[in-house]
């Protein structure tokens, strides 16, 4: 017989969102329990400690300006940081030449640089006229919805070197390629982001900060408040539910509660079980749900040679299978480190691959980009997202053209006592470990109201009845 536990809520997903979910809920009186697939917190952020103390970050790292959420939480748990380096040229590559450039946009050719400032001018100021919390609202959501973000680059009147540069912009930013989202997708992320340049910037955006023990620490921060409250390798496989109560499924076996939170992509979230089903909606909009493609990779060398060229490690290119790098060494290390990141089709390609191949291939990319010192790293990390049985890609899930303006309203809308949080869904950094942080703590609040409103009402149904005098 299954092990039977009650509780208040139950939170599905032990990543930044889930637990922060919790950890609110926790800190209002409530009883919570937080279920995690894996046998690790942390969901997307994954930092491990690998040969020699190296810390290698899989997962999601970075951390910037109005990012108040994570922020705060880095100044809650007096975690260490370092500013991302940055010193140095960037390294535009364009049909196999080289441009230097400073700064977020390319300008080692003045005529693209010009097009790619008129095209982040356009898209910024049109993402500022979606209403975040209701993309579907928009005069136009419709137009915009069925329109890939792939129709509006190829009928703009820019270079074919810009264009291809906002063609890596949107593999390296959601990632996927431009045919396989809506441009009405595209202007509420970068809404929920504040905008290109603050997103693909470094100093003053969202590269700016990393965490020196690794960013896994604020989910593991978060875990240690909350105890014996989060059990791992519990995977939930069916959830039940009344008007005021769900029972939910897991392999270790059963959780009852007043509420519960589902805090995991909704491709994943698609794929429980519920009793009653899901309403249509909801169930279309997860079906129309897809995960981002990335491999991310690390390759070590005994220090940072790039430097001595004058170059920042911080690389766009059109070419090769990793097309964005950064300079991902550690100041505590000798070393030096460059990460790259192997996106949208490109990472499907290169999944097909064997390690030892893309080792290969990654390295002959590195070796086009910086030089033959390039060629013989002392070790090499990689991560396929995609293959992530809990995660299923990264960095953040996507609707498909002409799901926002038809369905998008189920995407936040609880489904009787089921709430949903993950990054997501959230309106501010969407995708970004703060988006997720906010997402759920913006559930934990819709759960409080929701339960404080229904004793209320409760309490006043019994002195109506004298029950309790």
């Amino acid at each position: 017989m299954d092990d039977v536990t009650q509780t208040e809520v139950v939170v599905v997903g032990a990543g930044l969102a889930g637990l922060s979910a919790a950890r609110t809920l926790m800190d209002q009186g409530l009883e919570v329990l937080v279920l995690e697939a894996r046998d690790r917190v942390g969901g997307r952020t994954h930092s491990v400690v690998e040969d020699d103390g190296r810390i290698i970050e899989y997962g999601g790292q970075w951390v910037g300006p109005t990012q108040d959420r994570a922020l705060g939480l880095i100044e809650e748990f007096g975690l260490g940081t370092f500013t991302q380096p940055s010193d140095g040229a960037n390294l535009q590559v364009t049909a196999g030449t080289r441009l230097e450039y400073h700064g977020a946009i390319p300008t080692g050719d003045p005529v693209q640089a010009a097009d790619l400032i008129d095209a982040m001018v356009e898209l910024t100021t049109r993402a500022m006229e979606i209403d975040p919390a209701a993309p579907w609202t928009h005069p136009m959501a419709a137009m915009l919805d069925t329109t890939t973000l792939e129709t509006w680059i190829a009928a703009q009147p820019y270079s074919d070197g810009a264009k291809n540069w906002l063609r890596t912009l949107t593999r390296a930013l959601f990632p996927a390629e431009p045919g396989e989202i809506s441009l009405l997708h595209a202007l509420f992320y970068l809404r929920s982001g504040g905008g290109v340049e603050k997103m693909i910037g470094t100093i003053n955006s969202a590269q700016e900060t990393r965490i020196s023990r690794g960013s896994q620490q604020l989910s593991l921060k978060l875990a240690e408040r909350l105890g014996d409250r989060v059990l791992l390798g519990c995977p939930v496989n069916r959830i039940d539910r009344t008007t005021d109560s769900v029972t939910v499924h897991h392999d270790g076996g059963t959780v009852i509660a007043r509420r519960a939170v589902v805090a995991i992509p909704p491709v994943l979230a698609g794929r429980i079980r519920y009793s009653p089903p899901m309403p249509g909606e909801r169930d279309q909009l997860t079906q129309r749900s897809f995960m981002g493609s990335v491999i991310k990779v690390h390759v070590v060398y005994d220090r940072p040679f790039w430097r001595d060229a004058g170059l920042s490690g911080h690389v766009t290119s059109d070419s090769g299978h990793v097309q964005i790098t950064f300079d991902q060494s550690h100041p505590e290390r000798e070393e030096g480190v460059i990460v790259g990141f192997i996106d949208a089709h490109l990472g499907r390609v290169a999944s097909r691959l064997t390690p030892e191949e893309r080792r290969s291939v990654v390295v002959d990319d590195l070796v086009a980009m910086f030089g033959d010192q390039a060629r013989e790293p002392l070790a090499y990390y990689e991560r396929s997202w995609i293959d992530e049985e809990w995660s299923r890609g990264c960095y953040v899930g996507m609707l498909t053209p002409g799901t926002w303006s038809t369905l998008g309203h189920a995407l936040r809308e609880p489904v009787g006592p089921i709430h949903w949080a993950g990054t997501e869904t959230a309106l501010i950094w969407n995708g970004y470990m703060d988006g997720a942080i906010r997402s759920g703590e913006d559930a934990a609040a819709a759960v409080l109201g929701e339960l404080a409103d229904l004793d209320d009402v409760q309490a006043g149904a019994k002195i109506a009845t004298g029950v309790g005098r």
